[in-house]
């Protein structure tokens, strides 16, 4: 997929996100009960839609060119327009009919304002890779505090299907659960994996495609039918490739396991299906467990665990898509959990994965910041 077409996805969902918001902005740094650097509160964006958007597209021709982006001639509309997007992104107010709903996506929308101020404050000093990746990173925040819940508004893509339909299918099947289209999205799965499918893929395509069709219907939409039914049209399709048909066998025993009359509602239920899983199928449904779980009022030793089992799922889930943000969730834990075991367990999680995340980055290691906020983040457990 070429730089256009993913930035202007970026810019689509980013509207959508804004879309209903209201538009008195106000500044936060602290949860509902006046504590910092808890679950902050969910972002109803300021009546500066366009003002994000604006600096997305005049961001667009740099991101995606890594001369460009490094090049001493860019440096003056980079620092003009990184700034102006982190500036904008933290123009919050809180929406307590959100945080009732669902108060474990405060954490993941504040995320998305840090992550494009720690954009500004690398690329100022100097640390201009780590920014570039930063400000490619920006949708999954996006499409993760779209996809936390069953429960949810959908957003309308039917204006924009001539321009989806010149997306690749995996793009495109992305792009619907942004704006939680769960039914276009794994009808569009369902028909790129049977058997009389004109669909041209590669087989890694093919493999990431029928793994999306399977995270909407276990994680986001919790239906045992049609993961059934994506399973059973993999198997009738003799042409894809040796490796998905040994992932659908692992699928199989999971679904096998799956009884639709049990709700995972105890953390030692959840505990249990991880701890037997068989494949993605047990930590999508995990997941989807967790978050609700997350959602009702638990002791810190609970709620500790429960971050960090989120944590480590989506961290397995890792290249499926793009909706594997598990520090977010170790940070959490240690934040909202220090003096736990499972405080620890996190931050150990946590310091590993980031480490990994920069190792390809750059050979000088990580970032003040990111180094400051690790250093920060252990002192809480002392």
């Amino acid at each position: 997929m070429n730089s256009v077409k993913l930035f202007t996805i970026i810019t689509l969902i980013i509207a959508g996100l804004l879309a209903g918001c209201q538009n008195k902005p106000t500044k936060s740094n602290f949860d509902s009960s006046g504590t910092e650097f808890g679950f902050e509160p969910p972002p109803v964006w300021s009546g500066s839609m366009q003002n994000l958007k604006r600096h997305l597209v005049n961001l667009e021709p740099y991101i995606f060119d890594k001369e460009k982006f490094n090049a001493v001639e860019s440096e003056a509309v980079l620092i003009k327009e990184i700034h102006g997007l982190a500036v904008e992104s933290s123009y919050v107010k809180h929406d307590p009919a959100i945080a009732t709903k669902d108060p474990t996506v405060k954490f993941v929308a504040s995320q998305f304002a840090e992550e494009l101020q720690q954009a500004d404050q690398n690329f100022k000093g100097g640390w201009k890779d780590y920014s570039r990746s930063q400000l490619m990173k920006v949708t999954s925040y996006c499409v993760e505090c779209h996809t936390r819940l069953r429960q949810g508004p959908e957003f309308q893509t039917d204006s924009k299907s001539n321009y989806v339909s010149t997306l690749s299918r995996r793009n495109q099947i992305e792009l619907f659960i942004a704006f939680r289209e769960f039914d276009k999205a794994f009808s569009l799965s369902l028909e790129s994996v049977r058997p009389e499918s004109t669909f041209i893929q590669k087989e890694s395509d093919i493999y990431a495609v029928a793994r999306l069709g399977l995270q909407v219907a276990v994680q986001f939409q919790q239906n045992i039918t049609k993961t059934g039914l994506l399973l059973s049209t993999i198997d009738k399709n003799k042409s894809i490739p040796r490796y998905l048909k040994l992932a659908n066998d692992r699928w199989k025993i999971s679904i096998q396991h799956w009884n639709p009359d049990t709700n995972l509602r105890s953390l030692s239920e959840i505990r249990e299906l991880i701890k037997n899983r068989h494949s993605e199928i047990d930590d999508m449904r995990a997941i989807a467990a967790l978050l609700t779980y997350l959602t009702s009022p638990i002791q810190e030793q609970e709620l500790g665990e429960a971050l960090l089992l989120t944590g480590e799922s989506y961290e397995r889930l890792n290249g499926v898509s793009t909706l594997a943000l598990q520090d977010n969730y170790y940070e959490a834990c240690v934040r909202k959990a220090p003096k736990t075991k499972w405080g620890k367990k996190c931050f150990n999680n946590l310091e590993n994965s980031v480490r990994s995340s920069y190792s390809g980055l750059s050979k000088i290691g990580l970032p003040q910041d990111v180094k400051k906020k690790l250093d920060q983040l252990k002192k809480q457990l002392e």
